[in-house]
């Protein structure tokens, strides 16, 4: 942990629920509780997901869900319009403005805005061409690294580092909300060891509201990354496990007292959250984890025989699809003739077999 004290964002992301004035409300209790950043999701579903991702179907205490996955990223879109003024409310409350971006498109405009600094999420770490676009902006940049290998995170430091070293990493977790069991908060000692020099922090997905950030304190986490809500009661899939505005106020309080352990070495750590160092896919992450890590899809009908251009090309979540070829693999079509070995309908993710044949 640097000199200086813990980091601490507000994942408002979705849950504005389509409503500014929910965005505006979640600022206020971020800065009212003492976050540093709140954080936003900017994408548009066309350019994170192919219409034909597919349903989603789920069951919980309450009954079973079904819906499309496609149709519900729409419906999550964060309206352009508002940036302007979530920039200007954060400024006002002084507390920084974040936002994950997913593609080119939406990383252009945000910088266009004034974006200081990006959030990557997990599903996007490896999108290599994106991370290369974030760095050429020498913007800083926070790699969320949930579900992937520590191979996967090197080669994402390591595309970053061709422009620039103002990189942090956050462990956590596809799951949920996490059980404190499958935190394996020793992933952080594991890329504090296989990356010095990086800010190493924790994106935090338990429902409880401070017992794994604090630990991820005393192990040395420079930022903590927290969901809010002003209502887990809320609809949408990102409420449920968020803490509403007095459960952060007692985070960000927790933080703060777990610092203040960790500099006088007062602490202990808790062996059941500490888990393992294995920075690698947990069998709790599998599943989202091949919904939504990213991978090549066609963007059009591309015929037999066609030469494959990078703007046939789209790197998009699956879904229920299966994968296409991993995005670091756009390079072939950019720096090759390649051709199609059999139809590829748009939508449908691109393989090996549809171009060696």
């Amino acid at each position: 942990m640097p000199d200086r004290p813990v980091y601490i964002i507000a994942e408002i992301g979705i849950n504005h629920n389509g409503s500014l004035d929910n965005c505006l409300e979640m600022i206020d209790a971020a800065a009212a509780a003492g976050c540093n950043a709140a954080k936003f999701q900017h994408f548009k579903a066309k350019y994170l997901y192919p219409e034909t991702a597919g349903k989603l179907d789920w069951k919980d205490a309450k009954g079973a869900y079904s819906y499309d996955i496609f149709d519900a990223a729409k419906r999550f879109e964060m309206p352009e319009a508002w940036i302007t003024r979530l920039m200007r409310h954060c400024a006002a409350k002084k507390i920084d403005f974040l936002a994950s971006v997913f593609d080119a498109r939406g990383l252009r405009t945000m910088v266009r805005k004034g974006l200081k600094r990006i959030k990557i999420a997990s599903y996007s770490l490896t999108n290599l061409p994106l991370l290369r676009e974030c760095a050429k902006t020498k913007l800083p940049l926070i790699i969320s690294t949930g579900g992937a290998t520590l191979g996967e995170v090197e080669k994402a430091v390591f595309t970053v580092n061709r422009h620039h070293d103002k990189i942090s990493l956050l462990h956590c977790s596809l799951k949920y909300p996490t059980p404190l069991k499958d935190c394996n908060l020793g992933v952080i000692d594991t890329l504090k060891l296989a990356f010095p020099g990086i800010a190493v922090g924790f994106s935090d997905h338990t429902a409880e509201a401070s017992d794994a950030a604090a630990q991820a304190v005393y192990l040395g986490a420079s930022i903590i990354e927290k969901h809010i809500t002003l209502d887990r009661k809320m609809a949408g899939p990102d409420h449920f496990f968020a803490l509403e505005p007095d459960e952060i106020e007692k985070m960000v309080k927790d933080v703060r007292s777990a610092e203040t352990a960790y500099k006088r070495k007062n602490f202990t750590i808790d062996k059941l959250l500490y888990g393992t160092t294995a920075k690698v896919t947990f069998p709790h992450e599998r599943y989202l984890r091949d919904f939504a890590f990213m991978s090549l899809f066609a963007r059009r009908d591309i015929k037999k025989g066609r030469v494959i251009r990078p703007s046939h090309i789209a790197v998009l979540r699956p879904g229920k699809k299966a994968h296409g070829l991993a995005p670091e693999y756009m390079s072939l079509f950019e720096d090759h003739r390649v051709t199609a070995g059999m139809d590829i309908p748009s939508g449908e993710p691109i393989t090996w077999a549809d171009i060696l044949r």
